[in-house]
């Protein structure tokens, strides 16, 4: 079963990568703008999966082993996606275009990304988990 949470984990980091990326796909195909939806979708990312989170962990109360191993999973491909991308010298996964002649930043919501996606994400959980910590003890005494 830890392999099915590694997995899961894998899958999540998938899914968080991929509807970034399309979100920069929609700006610069359909917007024709550097970051609108994709901007959205960063701030967004960190909140939707912290809800699916709390929702998965309150229905199943799955055990320490298989957490760690989703995170594992999720840190792995994750952090692996995001490191292709920092080394990218400017060729991301969707090509970004030249909006400007003087210090053109798009592309740079790439190198972004990760710190929602990545970093909120685990502060939002081990807050979450903290409480949790705090009520039960306070439950038992």
């Amino acid at each position: 079963m830890k392999g099915r949470s590694f997995l899961a984990g894998i899958a999540a980091a998938f899914a968080a990568w991929g509807l970034l990326t399309l979100g920069d796909c929609f700006d610069e195909y359909v917007l024709n703008e550097d970051s609108a939806v994709g901007a959205f979708i960063f701030l967004t990312i960190p909140i939707a999966m912290f809800i699916f989170y709390i929702r998965h962990y309150r229905r199943s109360r799955p055990e320490i082993n298989k957490l760690i191993s989703w995170f594992a999973g999720y840190s792995t491909l994750f952090l692996a996606a995001w490191a292709y991308v920092c080394s990218g010298n400017g060729h991301f996964f969707i090509p970004q275009k030249s909006r400007t002649d003087w210090l053109d930043f798009n592309g740079i919501e790439y190198l972004l990304y990760g710190f929602t996606a990545y970093f909120a994400f685990l502060l939002l959980c081990a807050v979450f988990h903290l409480i949790v910590f705090i009520v039960k003890k306070a439950k038992k005494q």
